[in-house]
């Protein structure tokens, strides 16, 4: 079934406060200033109210989020059983390992051009390849979670309850692959097309499970601030590719998107015209859309 997303119960936390020193061509920190510091958020979360979170937060100047530094409270939240989406950069293959059993999802930003990523990220040093490496990284590690999970001892069940949900190794690897969500920015280049059409087909021997689309907002008091709207054909142009070359991948429009008149609608007609999963912060048109208040990557 298809879902209409409007996350108010996840609670959006930045691990580095309003800092990030990157100063990114289309972000430059703007959206970090929106979000709940670590210190505070603990206080809100034990209200009880949000049964998950976003931790998200400023980069080093290599992409990488200090997740580990922030290990205490992950690890406090995990306790809880608020889940957790991570927004995690660019980690070290070691922290993946130590951190995936943490997280219920992660989202990683999915770049392919370098130049993009040069331009964009300022991170002159990283490549395209570094970006599926990671993905393969979380899939591993979250592969290696689902399979611990299934070697662990529990009360047995009963026989109903095997039949109703099998344990095998495809079983976890499903989870696993549900768990690593990659976001893909249209127009991420000051607007224009710049690689996408080629993020797409260095996909398509990873599979991912979704692929969540976001459009460049030009944001005020960003490098990007006068960028032109993304023209909606460019939009088409990429999603139906995608859905071309990724057939079994279900595909997301997600809450990073320019609210100017029409758009929205735009954006939401080629969902249902590309048969998306689902929508974020526009009406679905599509009748029988399930209603979904966390982040959309907990749809399922």
């Amino acid at each position: 079934m298809a879902f209409a997303c409007v996350p108010q119960r996840t609670l959006s936390v930045s691990v580095t406060g309003g800092a990030c020193a990157l100063h990114c061509n289309h972000c430059n920190a703007h959206y970090l200033q929106h979000m709940t510091p670590v210190g505070e958020a603990r206080r809100i979360l034990e209200a009880g109210h949000y049964p998950s979170i976003l931790l998200s937060g400023g980069s080093d100047l290599t992409g990488r989020l200090p997740l580990v530094e922030q290990l205490p409270f992950i690890q406090w939240v995990h306790a809880q059983g608020i889940r957790i989406n991570a927004h995690v950069g660019l980690q070290s293959d070691e922290d993946i390992r130590v951190l995936a059993p943490l997280f219920d999802k992660v989202s990683l930003d999915y770049v392919w051009d370098d130049a993009t990523i040069h331009e964009v990220y300022h991170l002159y040093e990283r490549t395209g390849a570094d970006y599926l490496h990671a993905a393969r990284g979380w899939l591993d590690a979250m592969l290696a979670d689902e399979e611990a999970k299934l070697s662990r001892p529990v009360d047995a069940p009963s026989l109903e309850q095997t039949e109703k949900h099998p344990a095998s190794p495809m079983d976890a690897l499903t989870r696993a692959r549900r768990r690593v969500n990659l976001h893909l920015t249209i127009g991420l280049k000051g607007g224009a097309l710049a690689g996408e059409v080629a993020a797409i087909d260095s996909l398509v021997g990873f599979q991912p499970a979704s692929l969540i689309f976001l459009v460049l907002i030009p944001t005020e008091g960003t490098a990007y601030a006068h960028a032109p709207i993304v023209p909606i054909q460019d939009v088409e142009s990429v999603v139906a590719y995608a859905r071309e070359k990724l057939p079994e991948t279900d595909l997301v429009l997600g809450c990073m998107h320019p609210r100017v008149a029409g758009y929205g609608a735009q954006l939401a007609e080629l969902a249902q015209r590309y048969r998306f999963r689902g929508v974020v912060g526009e009406k679905f048109p599509a009748e029988e859309a399930e209603r979904v208040e966390e982040c959309c990557v907990f749809y399922r």
